[in-house]
């Protein structure tokens, strides 16, 4: 396990806590997010990952393969994010990042996917889009900014400086990708695939 891995709030490893700033970085791809997808559920062979990325992709099957092998397999599990022997991939963090939702929302494969990914693949971010991908309701800014205080996200440790990060850095960036929806005048927030937020 890499030692950028923490501890869990439950004490177990895994969740968003237990990914680095160095981890954010390699996982800004596109096909690494629906790689990551694909080992959701068990581990799967190089074959079984090449069917399960080329079918979320418009990419060959042949090029898919070849760069899993050579390029985002190692790479991935050089981080400590997933184990890879040259036949079987299997992840070793649980859900480092909601790689289902990210991989749903990444449908085109084209470089709107990376512009995407750019803007959500953040400490911030990836918390935030956890959160309200799981709430059938909208969410107020406040309460937003008290989560990520107590979970301390990216090291924000009051609650008027996450709020200010809120409004003016990170929802509008999710909102530019088509992520979420936010009313700055109501001060609410939906997540992914929910209708417009209520200004009453």
């Amino acid at each position: 396990m890499s030692s950028d891995a923490r501890t869990g709030d439950d004490g177990s490893q895994g969740g968003l806590a237990a990914v680095s700033w160095e981890w954010y970085d390699v996982l800004r791809h596109p096909r690494r997010i629906h790689l990551l997808a694909a080992l959701e559920d068990e581990p799967r062979t190089l074959e079984e990952l090449a069917d399960a990325v080329a079918a979320r992709e418009p990419a060959g099957r042949g090029e898919i393969r070849i760069a899993l092998v050579h390029n985002h397999l190692p790479r991935l599990a050089d981080h400590g994010i997933l184990e890879w022997d040259g036949e079987v991939a299997r992840r070793t963090v649980e859900r480092p990042l909601p790689v289902d939702d990210l991989s749903g929302l990444l449908e085109d494969g084209d470089r709107a996917d990376e512009r995407t990914l750019e803007t959500l693949v953040h400490p911030v971010r990836t918390r935030l889009y956890a959160m309200l991908a799981e709430l059938d309701r909208p969410v107020s800014v406040d309460t937003l900014a008290a989560e990520l205080v107590e979970r301390n996200v990216d090291s924000l440790s009051a609650r008027s400086e996450a709020r200010l990060a809120l409004y003016h850095v990170h929802l509008p960036a999710m909102v530019d990708v088509g992520a979420i929806e936010f009313d700055p005048r109501s001060g609410m927030v939906r997540g992914p695939n929910r209708s417009t937020p209520s200004t009453n």
